[in-house]
């Protein structure tokens, strides 16, 4: 696996990340795209980065035993894995939705999960190499190299590496920082050739497999059309999001997504999913109509459209229910609230 490009860095005050996707029909759109073109690892890492919130790096790295027991039984949480940025084992519960998804992915894929149950979900010729050199060279966790010596510049001559001056500085100067923290993150190795092949070589690998994702996911958001701009990143957002949308009148909503999310504080967390943007950009609205209305004399029309009460959905629809039992106008009412709901 050569390198023959550089690895961009975020551009300053520039958010890479983009937004969550606001709105239901986009979703459904997104999934759907990746249905009709018969993609059907795309469709899975979709719904399993809107399911279960994690990382696209993580996702693409899921095994069957994650989500199965060795005698086929379900798992009910991710309790297997590591996460690459945080080297945190997070529990995660799986939902019924996480396994329709899986039952209609292997219904057109034929593939069953028992006769793979240690492989990874989603192939890609680079972990395949990767998988490869792990077979032939490294035994428990270990490497049995021993005809050279463990430098970087052996491993470039031993592998055919295309590694330039810097990528060189940068491996070995990550090995020596590693060896002084004994890191966390990705454990320590006192030996270069299990460095590079457990951390450099493993994360190209999956970056490899992630870019693949990303050039399917960005030709679906481009036929979508959509008026604002989302990553591969924004799903995982979405997940965030799509939870507070759904839970924003329970106290405890924002606090369980912050302990999901490992953020500092609640402030973090709303920042992350979107919903300050939201709020943000629907107070300049009302703002922009405030100076409108001072404009034009109508003063009084800004007490009259202050919000004065919050009220759960089924306690607004017992309201309804006093006022009407025509069934189509009940449900009208609550659309409609919905709809002008301030959030």
């Amino acid at each position: 696996m050569t390198q023959s490009r550089n690895y961009a860095n975020k551009k300053a005050g520039y958010d890479t990340e983009g937004d969550p996707l606001w709105n239901m029909d986009d979703i459904k759109r997104l999934v759907e795209w990746f249905e009709k073109h018969n993609d059907w690892d795309g469709y899975l890492i979709t719904l399993f980065e809107l399911l279960l919130g994690r990382r696209i790096g993580d996702i693409v790295c899921l095994r069957w035993s994650d989500f199965y027991k060795k005698d086929g039984r379900k798992e009910n949480e991710l309790n297997h894995f590591v996460e690459q940025k945080t080297g945190k084992n997070n529990k995660m519960p799986i939902s019924k939705m996480v396994f329709e998804s899986i039952e209609n992915y292997l219904e057109h894929t034929k593939i069953d999960p028992m006769q793979h149950y240690d492989e990874e979900i989603f192939k890609h010729s680079a972990k395949e190499k990767w998988n490869n050199i792990e077979h032939q060279y490294f035994a428990n966790g270990k490497n049995t190299i021993t005809n050279v010596d463990h430098t970087v510049e052996n491993w470039i001559n031993m592998f055919n590496r295309d590694w330039g001056d810097r990528r060189i500085k940068k491996i070995q100067e990550g090995f020596n920082e590693q060896l002084g923290k004994q890191s966390r993150k990705y454990g320590c190795y006192d030996d270069i050739f299990d460095y590079i092949h457990y951390v450099v070589e493993l994360k190209d690998a999956i970056k490899w497999h992630t870019d693949s994702y990303r050039k399917r996911f960005n030709h679906a958001i481009r036929d979508m059309n959509l008026d604002y701009r989302v990553t591969t990143h924004g799903l995982r957002k979405s997940f965030a999001y799509w939870i507070y949308t759904m839970h924003q009148f329970d106290p405890n909503c924002v606090y369980s997504i912050q302990k999901m999310f490992g953020h500092v504080n609640v402030l973090q967390t709303y920042d992350y999913m979107g919903v300050t943007k939201m709020r943000n950009r629907k107070y300049i609205e009302d703002h922009g109509d405030f100076v409108r209305n001072v404009l034009a004399g109508k003063g009084d029309e800004i007490v009259k459209n202050m919000p004065v009460i919050s009220l759960k959905s089924d306690d607004f629809g017992k309201i309804i229910r006093m006022l009407t039992d025509d069934v189509d106008k009940y449900q009208k009412a609550i659309n409609m609230a919905n709809e002008m709901r301030v959030v």
